[in-house]
């Protein structure tokens, strides 16, 4: 119900960290998405709880039975006027809030993407709010107080004998860059402060540590609480860590696990000459993790797909596989999230074949089955060293060069390409003449 992005098993190491604390008053200041109130919801607990952002601040009054105070601004009512109805400075104030989150950044931006977003909200509203009323009219989550206060000075008021469980913003504009959208369009009785300076953190850390019994978290380690780290998680391979302090707590690790299942199919290996037709197989989750994870280079952090497929030649061997995603922007486009080839084989250029498959109209024609809609292109992102992916190069457009945001590589490149205009003959065609020479291996 509640937006966040704490993982799952947090909330559980906050749930169990908080069953060693004596009950009574328990202060949660930055209390963002309420992550930990939800985690303690009927340990006997009594929850206060402040923050500054209109968002949580909408949420935190309602739960404390106080007026949100949260009004549409005159200068958006021309686009956003059929919101009005809905705000009861109430549960369906909030549920305004909640929905907005998710479509109010494209108010006003052109786009047909945009424009799409901005018309199956406004067409669907009634619906969609009164699902979100009943969902929030359900929640146990029950607070004593809410005050809409900057963290320096809340931290002061808490008794220094009471438990004080946190996750605070170890980074600047993180919020304020998320509620942008909300603020842009609604008006309320926002508290003056100034974002948290490098000594702020260190101030509000040595706040919150400065008692018998407290829990923090944050996706940053922090060098001066490795004393008291509790945990490290990691929920998926693509997550970034959360590292958990606490005065007391057991130690946990928490690491993404995948299913994998063994493809008993045979691959080409060496000696063995590729032969057509070619085919396509789809692959189950567990199988393509498990072929991923032998083919492709582990530097790559892989992602979940919405479909994998092997590639085969005409003597059933498996000869690589690509995996496919619908894009998120752009509606005819399908995402590469990978595409490799088995190895070792006689033929070096192979992964120049499994690329060509993957855009051909057989692979476009499962596509389109799968995320039913038309995909007319293919994009992908390739990580590399050098300026250009020479498995890419010559098949798809390298549309933008940028320095890599992932460790270990200097490039990300962007490509892209159309999808459908080959069948799998003509691709392996291509493939025989321009890239398909094996190996010649010279006997000593």
């Amino acid at each position: 119900m509640f937006q966040g992005t704490i993982p799952g098993p947090m909330r559980s190491i906050v749930r169990e960290t908080a069953g060693g604390w004596p009950r009574g008053p328990v202060y949660v200041p930055c209390c963002g998405n309420f992550t930990i109130e939800r985690s303690v919801a009927g340990m006997g607990f009594a929850l206060h709880s402040s923050d500054v952002s209109i968002y949580t601040s909408a949420v935190g009054r309602w739960l404390t039975r106080q007026p949100v105070g949260i009004q549409l601004r005159e200068e958006s009512r021309d686009e956003l006027g059929w919101l009005a109805d809905s705000l009861d400075d109430g549960v369906g104030t909030v549920a305004t809030l909640m929905l907005g989150t998710r479509f109010l950044a494209s108010v006003g931006r052109e786009g047909l993407w945009h424009e799409r977003v901005v018309r199956s909200y406004r067409e669907q509203w009634k619906v969609k709010h009164a699902e979100t009323v009943e969902r929030l009219s359900g929640s146990d989550v029950e607070l004593a107080s809410y005050e809409v206060e900057d963290v320096r000075s809340w931290l002061q008021k808490v008794p220094r004998d009471a438990p004080v469980c946190s996750f605070p913003p170890f980074y600047g504009g993180g919020y304020e860059k998320l509620y942008e959208p909300l603020e842009a369009h609604f008006t309320w009785d926002a508290p003056e402060y100034e974002p948290l300076s490098d000594d702020d953190v260190v101030s509000v850390l040595g706040a919150i540590t400065d008692r018998p019994y407290w829990l923090t978290a944050s996706n940053h380690d922090v060098p001066e609480l490795h004393p008291y780290l509790r945990g490290v998680i990691k929920a998926t391979p693509r997550a970034a860590p959360f590292y958990v302090y606490a005065s007391q707590a057991r130690t946990r690790i928490v690491a993404p696990r995948q299913p994998i299942e063994p493809v008993k199919v045979p691959r080409l290996r060496e000696g063995d000459e590729l032969v057509g037709p070619l085919t396509l197989s789809l692959l189950k989750p567990s199988q393509f993790n498990a072929l991923r994870s032998r083919y492709l280079n582990p530097k790559i952090a892989p992602g979940a797909a919405n479909l994998a497929v092997a590639v085969k030649d005409g003597g059933g061997r498996i000869l690589g596989v690509f995996a496919m995603a619908p894009s998120t922007f752009t509606p005819d486009e399908a995402y590469v999230l990978s595409d490799f080839a088995v190895a070792p084989t006689d033929y070096p250029r192979l992964s120049k074949l499994i690329v060509l498959v993957a855009t051909s109209a057989e692979a476009q024609l499962l596509c389109q089955r799968a995320f039913s809609r038309r995909i007319r292109r293919v994009a992908t992102t390739a990580f590399s060293n050098n300026p250009v992916s020479m498995k890419y190069r010559g098949l798809l457009r390298l549309h933008k060069r940028s320095p890599s945001n992932e460790d270990g590589w200097k490039f990300q490149l962007q490509y892209q390409g159309a999808m459908g205009q080959h069948t799998l003959a003509e691709a392996l065609e291509m493939w025989a003449k321009r890239w398909g020479a094996p190996m010649t291996k010279t006997g000593v």
